[in-house]
């Protein structure tokens, strides 16, 4: 199935002229063009404004209310303001998401910057400042800018702002302006930026197999899924940013692993049938392209082998491979009438402690599925790591006894949900009661907030917070791990249902304002909404 095209950096050029001298910057190793903007030319004048933050701790800001880029290259400092050490001010030693490119670039547009340049921060304690890798460094998929991006080295970078500093002052001396947010600074001279892209068209894949069925039941079909992709080097989705392999041990090569055990042991076990047992289809899936926005599971219900009416239980596995304290997270049981009843001999006897969200989460390849009109089941770890989505999240950090206890687990749910004689109906309320599965879908929904919820109790408001996604709405707006969501516009937000019913009321561009429970306080926040996309 197609994908949006990958963004090829075919020519990249970085030229200054200047008071005190001039210099060509060396593609490749001086400058790169990124994938975070467009393609084009830009020749004006530059402005250094430090760090490009809005917004940041204790009013910090990298612009003043009236500051206009018009016409202007925007030359920042990467990541946001750090110690004499080189470690962020803010981040309690990391980075805080303030740092993320794209909130970096998008502050700089807003205040109409022609094109950008990004350099590696003189004396950042972070290994990534000797590397030109980023976010399309050498390609990748389409940041979302039209102005050309740039990524400059530590030492180039601090050639051209001495050179075109006016007062004559060291990179590092402007870094120190920037640490301390004290406005922009008008430079020198004229810069000239030049990146060519080339798109090509994406083809991906989806992997599956069939266990067949027999007799009266042959026709009717069992999904059971798990994506494939990860995120490769980082290019989209990391949570440390790119240039590194991230293996994706436990997302989720450990719900790709557990497909072929199915596979494997259900095959075995409808040989054993009763030569006269009637027994449903299973179709074993892998999906390709989950991370960039379920796009293998939505092709498939677009695209079924049969007709959709035929699948009567989809059944997801999502990071199943770093289970804590025998903690597994099945949600979903209420999707179906009757299937909560028919679960609980299965959950008890598995050996794991099943934890039932009162919500499921809509972040993964079920939604699809359920959005189709069939019963999900979800399985996902309950206890989240920080591995995940960073090069950390390696396989001999998996627990390979749990996983394995929820695959029996599954296959015997499997099994017996496929020689039952009646499906489960799909139950026209979720568990809240509060709303029936003709409100609003997926695709109503054309902005992007950009959080991971946590887990769900039952009446219990608001949505908690498990991360925020690097650049996005949330995270712009200030929100982060384990604050909890609860009020939007100033409307209480009762569960994830009536929040995804908010949000379908809204389009890209609003501004929208957040009422967050934080360490036992209320603050208020202000998010601009993005427009809903990959990654």
């Amino acid at each position: 199935f197609p994908l949006a095209g990958e963004r090829r950096i075919t020519e990249q050029m970085l030229t200054l002229e200047a008071p005190r001298g001039g210099m060509t910057a060396t593609p490749g190793t001086d400058v790169v063009g990124t994938a975070l903007g467009g393609a084009g030319e830009v020749t004006g004048p530059l402005t250094f404004v430090g760090y490009s933050i809005d917004n940041g701790p204790d009013d910090y800001s990298s612009y003043g209310p009236d500051d206009d880029l018009t016409g202007r290259i925007a030359v920042m400092y990467r990541f946001e303001p750090m110690n004499d050490a080189g470690t962020s001010l803010w981040g309690n030693g990391r980075w805080s998401n303030r740092a993320s490119f794209q909130g970096k670039i998008r502050a700089a547009l807003d205040r109409n910057a022609a094109a950008i340049i990004v350099i590696n921060t003189p004396g950042a304690d972070d290994p990534r400042i000797e590397s030109l890798a980023m976010a399309g460094g050498g390609g990748g998929r389409r940041g979302g800018s039209t102005a050309p991006v740039m990524l400059m080295s530590v030492d180039a970078g601090s050639r051209l702002l001495e050179l075109a500093d006016p007062a004559g002052r060291t990179a590092r001396q402007l870094r120190s302006i920037a640490d301390e947010g004290a406005g922009l600074v008008a430079l020198d001279g004229l810069a000239t930026v030049r990146v060519a892209v080339e798109e090509t068209p994406v083809v991906a894949e989806n992997i599956a197999g069939i266990v067949p069925g027999r007799g009266a039941l042959a026709d009717e079909y069992i999904v059971i899924g798990a994506h494939l992709d990860h995120l490769g080097m980082g290019e989209f989705g990391s949570r440390t940013g790119p240039g590194k392999l991230h293996p994706g041990a436990d997302d989720n090569a450990s719900g790709s692993a557990g497909i072929i055990l199915l596979a494997q042991k259900l095959s075995a076990s409808y040989a054993a049938l009763p030569a006269d047992a009637d027994a449903r289809s299973i179709l074993l899936m892998t999906f390709s392209a989950e991370e960039s926005g379920l796009n293998g599971s939505r092709y498939y219900v677009e695209h079924p082998i049969v007709p959709i009416d035929q699948h009567v239980l989809m059944v997801n596995f999502d990071m199943i491979g770093r289970i804590l304290n025998d903690r597994l997270s099945v949600s979903g049981a209420y999707t179906g009438e009757g299937l909560g009843e028919f679960l609980e001999p299965f959950f008890a006897a598995s050996g794991l402690e099943i934890v039932q969200p009162a919500t499921m989460s809509g972040a993964s390849d079920h939604t699809p599925f359920q959005r189709k009109g069939m019963p999900v089941l979800f399985g996902i770890i309950a206890d989240f790591h920080q591995e995940y989505h960073t090069p950390e999240d390696v396989s001999y950090k998996i627990n390979r006894v749990g996983a394995v206890k929820t695959i029996r687990m599954f296959h015997d749910i499997a099994l017996a949900m496929a020689t039952r004689p009646d499906s489960f109906p799909v139950a026209t309320r979720d568990a809240g009661g509060d709303r029936a599965p003709g409100g609003p879908q997926l695709s109503d929904i054309t902005v992007r907030f950009g959080i991971m919820p946590g887990t769900y109790e039952a009446g219990d408001p608001g949505i908690p917070i498990r991360d925020v996604t690097e650049g996005g709405s949330a995270a712009l707006a200030g929100l982060q791990p384990d604050d909890r969501l609860m009020t939007w516009n100033k409307e209480e937000i009762t569960d994830m249902r009536a929040w995804m019913t908010m949000l379908a009321s809204h389009k890209p561009g609003d501004e929208v304002q957040l009422g967050v429970l934080r360490d036992g306080e209320m603050i208020t926040l202000f998010a601009t909404l993005q427009a809903k996309g990959g990654g």
